[in-house]
């Protein structure tokens, strides 16, 4: 009887056109291992989070030593974000009446917030400290004195054209050195200095210091795979540690991919085991 039962089941299910599909082969399918091994080598692997670099334009009132400090800040930031932006909606009404439908009022870009290490001669800090106060003043060491240098008072905000740095630029490399992407930040200023966390305990840590920067608008301009790299280039010696370094992840990483994270290091690694010989990316991976 549930053999009977069955079979009219499987019948029915076939009237209705159930399990006639025809199984979909490895090159129909909409996303495979293997389209998506060939989307990373056409898009040359997945950008690398640790490979950027980061150029700040002195602000208005620096001078001397303050602005060789902020030319050597490109060594020292250890961390920045990419800055996205959020478009204001407001609610409108076509001809006064009806459903309300939204609609974009403004934008406003978002702020950058860079992680800098601390040098020893406390230089870094210091600037960013005499930027701050530059920005509105906060010495009041002397209740109504003003500064020499511009006269400000204790809490009197400076000229924008004192206080602002033309630009920051966030330029983004791949693993061969070649220049991916340059995101720059116009009218730029501190909005915070954050905590420098002191310890005993910390016998292995250097000190950091976060910056939040807020900016008027940024732009993003891309570079095609084939433009020149922004790294020096590498000595024998670097080349030969690099090259051994990747050649030993590669074979061990070089096997059938099974997922997705064994695609990405199988063509990351072969990639940066290439850039060890000097080679340069070309548009097709």
């Amino acid at each position: 009887m549930a053999k009977l039962l069955d079979i009219g089941r499987t019948l029915f299910n076939l009237g209705k056109g159930v399990g006639l599909e025809k199984p979909r082969t490895g090159a129909q399918q909409p996303y495979s291992l293997d389209k998506f091994i060939g989307k990373l080598q056409e898009r040359n692997s997945l950008m690398r989070a640790n490979r950027y670099v980061v150029e700040l334009t002195p602000p208005g009132w620096a001078s001397g030593d303050d602005i060789d400090t902020v030319n050597s800040l490109v060594f020292f930031c250890e961390a920045v974000n990419i800055p996205g932006a959020s478009i204001v909606p407001v609610d409108h009404k076509r001809l006064g009446v009806g459903p309300f439908d939204r609609r974009p009022s403004n934008i406003i870009p978002a702020e950058i917030s860079a992680s800098f290490m601390l040098d020893q001669a406390g230089r870094n800090l210091g600037f960013f400290q005499k930027w701050v106060s530059h920005t509105v003043m906060m010495d009041n060491r002397s209740p109504g004195s003003v500064r020499e240098s511009d006269g400000a008072a204790f809490g009197q905000v400076a000229y924008r054209k004192t206080y602002l740095s033309d630009n920051l630029k966030i330029h983004t490399i791949d693993s061969a050195g070649n220049h991916i992407a340059t995101l720059t930040a116009y009218e730029v200023w501190p909005s915070l200095i954050g905590d420098v966390t002191l310890g005993w305990a910390q016998n292995d840590e250097f000190a950091r210091c976060q910056i939040n920067f807020q900016v008027r608008y940024w732009t993003n301009e891309e570079f095609e795979p084939t433009a020149p790299g922004l790294e020096r280039e590498l000595s024998g010696f670097e080349r030969l540690i690099r090259l051994g370094t990747s050649g030993t992840a590669l074979l061990s990483s070089f096997k059938k991919p099974n997922n997705v994270g064994d695609a990405i290091n199988i063509i990351s690694n072969a990639q940066t085991f290439l850039g060890s010989f000097g080679g340069k990316r070309s548009g097709g991976g």
